[in-house]
């Protein structure tokens, strides 16, 4: 079996035996001892994470549990997972990018964000999505048939171009007309993107980590969402060389965390 599939099945499990089932020792097991936590509420630490993990433990579980995750992408020593969960009445839409070193989660990051209610027609109830689309709906499961690397290459070279360099006139090079779009703050369609690209209360100053799973493809980015330091996390999805489909969760960085590590 291919490495990518033992971390997927690694991190299935984690999310099966231990956050639905309190399987302690099974955390025990798979967390490395010099294990680094970026998660902006998380302790640091092995110590850090059993802990919480243990206090998540005793919280009352749902009647009737969901899939645990929606998507789970991998590439490599890394494992990205795309899941969402109810917190007090509010759905929280969150991505976790996990880092395998020996069999084992060396190293975690997160973002976490609010998921705007969608009303059945398709309409944001609170006015705070332009698409109308639920930011976890869409394909789940990447096709390993489309081509990872020239995908990974082309998102690198849009990243550059139309985020950080803001060469707007080149969008139509990277993305399909009829794009997809689950970012609330992005309406849907290339001229949807053309839009948001040029307002100025957002902008992504560097690419950290480019993660690709066939016609998935991760991005892990810092820079800033209304004057305030953020980190982004961007899945999109391809097909004949172009982005048809886009997901955004995003998380302001914090002033203070519980560690020194960062979130990125």
């Amino acid at each position: 079996m291919e490495q990518h599939s033992v971390n997927k099945a690694i991190i299935r499990d984690f999310y099966r035996r231990v956050m639905g089932q309190g399987d302690m020792a099974f955390a025990e097991e798979i967390i490395a001892d010099a294990y680094i936590q970026h998660s902006p509420m998380g302790k640091p630490g092995k110590a850090g994470l059993l802990e919480a993990l243990a206090a998540f433990k005793q919280m009352p579980k749902p009647v009737v549990t969901s899939k645990p995750f929606m998507r789970l992408i991998a590439e490599g020593e890394y494992v990205v997972t795309n899941i969402c969960f109810d917190w007090g009445g509010v759905q929280k839409v969150v991505v976790d990018l996990f880092r395998f070193q020996h069999g084992q989660v060396i190293e975690h990051w997160d973002v976490v964000q609010d998921q705007p209610e969608i009303s059945r027609n398709g309409h944001s109830r609170n006015g705070n999505s332009r698409n109308g689309n639920a930011m976890m709906d869409g394909p789940v499961d990447a096709d390993r048939d489309e081509p990872t690397e020239p995908n990974k290459t082309l998102i690198a070279a849009y990243y550059q171009h139309i985020w950080i360099d803001r060469q707007v006139d080149q969008l139509a090079a990277y993305v399909a007309v009829d794009l997809i779009q689950h970012d609330p703050d992005i309406a849907n369609g290339i001229a949807g993107l053309r839009a948001y690209l040029h307002q100025e209360s957002m902008a992504i100053k560097t690419v950290h980590r480019i993660i690709g799973d066939g016609n998935f493809v991760v991005v892990q980015a810092s820079g800033e969402l209304t004057g305030k330091p953020t980190v982004f996390y961007d899945i999109l999805r391809l097909s004949a060389g172009k982005i048809t489909e886009q997901w955004r969760v995003h998380q302001a960085i914090p002033d203070k965390m519980e560690h020194t590590n960062g979130m990125i």
